[in-house]
């Protein structure tokens, strides 16, 4: 890993170790429970701290959800834990911590390793290994996937534009965009979504706000659309498509729709028939819905960790070669890690092709709302994944620093 990336990746990842001030909780009384649910409902789910650390484990409490079938042929973990994460010692600003010590200092909730399909690490605080914790916007490279998969059955031309396979968006702005603008985040309907000070989860006259009042996602306001559908077939674009990659849950929830459109199948149902059943899930997931069934591509998928671990082993070189590149070919992946920085001048090289967050020098991460996190090394059969939850400030400070994931890396491919 070059120095450049390193430093560019601990940016994103933003260190800091400072304990939060609410501990971990792993078992509720009734009474809890019913606490929390009268305490949302009050405010939200994703306020944050408690109720978040909470919501973010049961979101099938909170909303409508669509069943994601296991495998009926579980993939099976070889179990090679290594003594040696045991010596891996984090500088903090309260002194150096163990691995375990730093993980629970964040209030990770859980985290796993995988090296060449055996988990070398693994770590369990405020959720079971069988609950199914929300991936929030690491849900995107699983829709992502969905596409490269229909694209290299040869149901969809990526160089084509998305109206072409969505009649709904023909005559609106959203005509001419390609497939592959909408995929790397380049369409150009949205530019504000990325600059949270234009209110993309608080004011109701954002576009973003728009679409998720709409699935039941945030509260209804007077002017919430009455179908997410009309909504985005309604909206003008903000700049030319192809300029400027600027992350829109926008350009996902498309995606989502083009997928169904050219299966005639349901979100749930795609999920489980090419992804969760094929690469031998061992766990149910599902994905919230809006009361109308319309899923949340963007971000509604709940998964136990080590399905998540799974499913970031399909973008290890390994994989991709066994599965002679249906998912994934290895020229998307090459197309993933050369696409041009998002940003000029930036310090953190978003790239967002192919939804996904950084690929640079065999590195790909894709982070999710409040800390969820999927690292994949795909020439090492690398694996790094952890679920976590937002504080109250909605701060993202309680990432895995580059450092410790530095450490974790070489480790684990000892």
């Amino acid at each position: 890993m070059k120095p450049y990336l390193l430093s560019a990746v601990h940016v994103i990842l933003i260190l800091c170790i400072t304990n939060t001030g609410y501990a971990q909780q792993l078992v509720y009384t009734p009474e809890q429970k019913k606490a929390i649910h009268d305490s949302i409902k009050q405010s939200r789910w994703d306020v944050g701290g408690r109720l978040s650390q909470y919501s973010f484990r049961y979101m099938s409490e909170f909303f409508p959800v669509a069943d994601i079938p296991k495998s009926t042929k579980p993939f099976v973990f070889k179990s090679s834990p290594k003594k040696a994460f045991d010596e891996i010692v984090v500088k903090s600003n309260t002194g150096n911590l163990s691995l375990d010590k730093y993980l629970r200092s964040l209030h990770i909730a859980g985290f796993i390793v995988v090296n060449k399909g055996s988990v070398v690490y693994e770590q369990y605080n405020s959720i079971l290994p069988t609950d199914k914790n929300s991936l929030q916007s690491v849900t995107k490279v699983i829709t992502s996937a969905l596409i490269t998969n229909l694209i290299n059955e040869k149901k969809i031309d990526p160089s084509k534009t998305i109206d072409t396979y969505i009649s709904e968006l023909k005559g609106s702005d959203w005509e001419g965009i390609t497939v592959r603008q909408v995929l790397d985040m380049r369409s150009g309907m949205d530019s504000k979504s990325i600059d949270f000070s234009t209110g993309p989860f608080t004011n109701p006259e954002h576009k973003n706000y728009g679409l998720e009042s709409a699935l039941g996602i945030l509260p209804k306001a007077p002017n919430t659309p009455a179908s997410p559908y009309t909504f985005l077939a309604e909206l003008k674009k903000d700049k030319a498509p192809g300029v400027a990659a600027e992350y829109s849950n926008l350009n996902t929830f498309v995606l989502g729709w083009l997928a169904e459109k050219i299966t005639g199948k349901k979100y749930a149902t795609l999920v489980s028939e090419r992804i969760w059943q094929p690469m031998g899930a061992s766990s149910d997931a599902y994905v919230c819905v809006s009361k109308d069934g319309i899923a949340w591509p963007h971000g509604g998928v709940s998964a136990t960790l080590r399905d998540l671990a799974r499913f970031g082993m399909l973008f290890t070189n390994s994989e991709i070669k066994a599965r002679k590149e249906s998912i994934i070919s290895f020229a998307q992946q090459q197309e993933i890690f050369d696409a041009p920085p998002a940003i000029e001048n930036s310090p953190v090289p978003f790239k967002w092709a192919y939804q996904w967050d950084l690929a640079s020098d065999g590195i790909m991460l894709k982070s999710g709302f409040g800390g969820q996190a999927l690292y994949i090394v795909p020439e090492k059969d690398i694996v790094i994944a952890y679920f976590n939850y937002v504080d109250s400030d909605w701060s993202i400070d309680n990432m895995i620093s580059f450092q410790a994931l530095k450490d974790i890396v070489n480790t684990a491919g000892k």
